[in-house]
């Protein structure tokens, strides 16, 4: 059936403008920032609108530039287009910046270099010891105090005493190079490029805009980087975005924006009571085609390893590893170690990582490398803490330029920031559920014989997801080595959910229905109705505390937890479809066991009956749920027992 003339002509008209405007962005430096857009200008006018005469509700006036009002999920995708600079998020950037007051005169007393490792402070009374890895495990193999001299290990502690006290603690690093992999490279002899990953947590696309903006531009001009605005996450937070990533797989049973059921593809017990090494990760894939690996991340328990209580995996994932450094930092190096990257000394954790990484580009230039960089702490905590490091990554990425000019470099964020006050607006909710990526290719590659660069900008302006990305990288290495990177025509991965953004993508259209997108997480906008009829509201936040409660049961945790009680619910109508009415509930409970509680549902008035998708919690719940550690981590909890403030 032909959609009528008028939505055709949206549509078209659109998608002319996110193009004409985004790019006109990137190209010229255009801010949204001081612009205003009327929206009424882009929207059709809804023919019939169906209004209960029992359930009062508004239209929500959007800040999104479009918004679809068809009710056609499966066809239609209105894409985010938004002023990044919204006021929610202004009221909450704090300038967080831990080496703000740092002294920058301070030089460290000690130093490794061509493995060995020496005193440079007068009289200082310095030992060192090798911290070193354990297969995967977070616990290390911590060695014997030793004098200056030669050391063969990666990660070095070294400390200085005064007078029997600690007044100097620092963790060196080295890259000690592994042999090269035995097995025989699938295709071409060719060398083939290094593939750099750089991931900052809970970093979305309007986070990045705010405050890398020194970067992004340099990444554009110097690199032709292509950002993707449109990436939707597949899951919560980090570890069920991160194993689409890594393997390929998703682990949230969901639905989709049509309620078809969306099954995860790995259950518990296959994705955290089993080790990882059981399945192939993405290192696995480029180990055996004789690339050099690299899985650098600066927390200990790392992605999707064993936070809180998974298996996670039993041998380290690539040939080189961040965890020993992390794990000396967090648990195994002494007091004053564990202070040297909080700032005083001008210096935090992602310094050292992507000093280790710059480590590995002499010794392995004879080799290709996949390194993949995934930075937890810079932007976790403070929805403008990433704009410390934006001059920083121009100063890296300029230093390194003929490393990364010859390499494809992608930034790929897990999901957008999850807490914070701004969370109450429209921008601050949907920012969570939008990841930031950016692409740069070879630069041989870039010339207009390819069409890479503008098979990229082409799917820019389209749907992702996480699996697209992975499918990326997997058409990098596999498929277009043969081709030399010359075929742009669609491919079915076996085995993969994705399509390769090198490639022109299928024509079906690409909605948060023929996508593998959970409905709570759909950045495709539509028509929003604010609820007003207070019965309704508390009736469905009752019935979504009492989902909770036999969640909690069913998990054998109502002993350590406590009951909630309702205070206050925001129940808004989403218009996805005609068929029945979707709403996005959020409760607020009782200050005896505050926690603030999101997720979808759709209810039917004529029998009372009601279906939830995965409840989230908003609120910066900290160690309130820590007494289910040790069965299954769960954020639904609130320990009635909580830990002392310290």
């Amino acid at each position: 059936m032909e959609r009528p003339p008028s939505k055709i002509m949206l549509v078209f008209f659109g998608f002319l403008f996110i193009y004409l405007v985004f790019y006109t962005t990137v190209d010229n430096g255009f801010s949204w920032k001081n612009l205003k857009f009327s929206i009424e200008s882009f929207e059709e006018t809804p023919q019939n609108i169906s209004w209960d005469s029992n359930i009062k509700k508004v239209k929500i006036e959007t800040s999104f530039v479009f918004v679809d009002s068809t009710r056609d999920v499966q066809n239609v995708c209105a894409l985010p287009v938004y002023d990044f600079w919204y006021d929610a998020v202004k009221n909450v950037m704090t300038g967080a910046d831990p080496t703000k007051n740092c002294d920058r005169n301070f030089k460290p007393w000690t130093e490794l270099s061509n493995s060995s490792w020496r005193i440079v402070r007068d009289g200082a009374n310095c030992s060192a010891r090798c911290m070193e890895g354990n297969g995967a495990k977070q616990q290390i193999a911590i060695g014997k105090w030793m004098k200056p001299g030669k050391v063969s290990c990666e990660f070095l502690e070294v400390v200085c005493w005064e007078n029997g006290t600690e007044v100097y603690g620092w963790i060196h690093t080295q890259l000690v190079p592994k042999p090269r992999p035995t097995i025989t490279p699938s295709v071409s002899s060719e060398k083939k490029p290094n593939v750099y990953v750089f991931s900052i947590d809970s970093m979305g696309t309007g986070m990045a805009k705010r405050s890398l903006p020194k970067f992004l531009e340099y990444f554009r001009k110097e690199y032709n980087g292509v950002e993707f605005p449109f990436v939707n996450k597949v899951g919560e937070n980090t570890k069920p975005n991160a194993i689409p990533l890594y393997f390929g797989k998703s682990i949230e049973n969901a639905r989709k924006v049509t309620w078809k059921e969306l099954k995860a593809d790995w259950n518990f017990t296959e994705y955290c009571e089993t080790f990882l090494d059981n399945y192939t990760s993405i290192f696995n894939d480029f180990e055996r085609d004789g690339f050099m690996t690299m899985s650098l991340e600066d927390w200990m328990p790392t992605m999707v390893d064993a936070w809180p209580t998974c298996k996670g995996f039993q041998f380290a994932p690539s040939h080189h590893t961040f965890r020993p450094f992390a794990s000396t930092m967090e648990a195994y190096g002494t007091h004053i170690t564990k202070q040297h990257l909080k700032g005083k000394f001008c210096r935090e954790k992602h310094h050292a990582v992507l000093e280790y990484l710059e480590q590995s580009f002499e010794p392995y230039k004879d080799r290709p490398v996949f390194a993949w960089t995934w930075l937890i702490n810079i932007a976790h905590n403070h929805v403008d803490g990433v704009a410390r490091i934006d001059q920083l990554l121009v100063d890296y990425f300029q230093r390194n330029k003929e490393k990364f000019e010859n390499s494809f470099v992608l930034f790929v964020s897990d999901h957008g920031f999850r807490f914070g006050g701004h969370l109450g607006s429209e921008l601050g909710r949907f920012e969570r559920d939008n990841p930031y990526l950016n692409i740069a290719i070879p630069k041989y590659y870039r010339h207009k014989k390819f069409g890479i660069l503008d098979t990229l900008k082409t799917n820019s302006l389209k749907l992702q997801t996480h699996f697209d990305t992975r499918a990326t990288l997997l058409d990098i290495l596999k498929y277009q080595p043969g081709a030399k990177f010359m075929d742009r025509d669609p491919i079915s991965i076996p085995n993969e959910k994705g399509n390769s953004l090198i490639r022109r993508q299928p024509g079906f259209p690409r909605t948060c229905a023929t996508l593998p997108i959970p409905r709570q997480y759909c950045i495709c906008q539509v028509e929003k109705f604010q609820i007003l009829n207070d019965t309704l509201k508390f009736h469905l936040g009752q019935k979504l505390l009492d989902h909770v409660h036999d969640l909690l049961d069913k998990s054998n945790y109502t002993s350590i937890c406590r009951e909630y009680k309702l205070q206050e619910v925001i129940l808004l109508e989403f218009g996805y479809t005609k068929a029945w009415n979707t709403y996005n509930i959020e409760v607020k409970t009782a200050s005896s066991s505050p926690a603030h509680f999101q997720t979808m549902m759709t209810y039917d008035g004529n029998n009372d009956s009601a279906n939830f998708e995965k409840v989230v919690r908003l609120d910066s719940y900290g160690k309130t749920p820590d007494c289910t550690a040790p069965i299954r981590h769960d954020p639904l909890c609130y320990c009635k027992v909580q830990p002392k403030t310290e």
